[in-house]
């Protein structure tokens, strides 16, 4: 490898995400979260309106409870979706998921994050049992 690997700071990030997007999101707990990129996503919508409609997909529980990680998404018209494996660290998703402002999803967490590192991977998806004849089985 030659040359510094190019950097971009959190608010340019932000910006380079469109309207209708789907964000994966790591970190659990407050630990190894892109804490400084989510809050400037949340200061550009709420700053501009944009980006709108996001769909967010984490396995893991985001924050600390009291407005950051999953929290600083919870605006309406940011997100339209949320796929979760954990939702507990924030209160103010969850008011949105009550609300039915949002379209909220929970799947078992270890799933999300298999089929998040498979399509890192490139590879077409994820097939598992886990899940079937639970509260995450569809059928039920």
């Amino acid at each position: 490898m030659t040359g510094a690997v190019p950097t971009l700071s959190a608010t340019a990030m932000a910006a380079r995400i469109p309207d209708g997007a789907t964000v994966a999101l790591s970190g659990s707990g407050i630990f190894l979260e892109a804490d400084a990129i989510f809050r400037a996503i949340e200061q550009r919508f709420l700053a501009t309106g944009h980006p709108q409609g996001l769909t967010l997909v984490h396995a893991l529980g985001l924050g600390d409870g009291q407005g950051s990680g999953l929290g600083r998404f919870a605006h309406a018209g940011l997100v339209r979706r949320v796929i979760g494996g954990h939702w507990s660290w924030s209160p103010s998703m969850q008011r949105l998921a009550r609300e039915d402002a949002i379209a909220a999803y929970a799947f078992p967490a270890g799933v999300l994050a298999t089929l998040l590192r498979e399509i890192g991977a490139g590879r077409p998806g994820l097939i598992t049992r886990i899940g079937l004849g639970t509260f995450a089985d569809p059928r039920l």
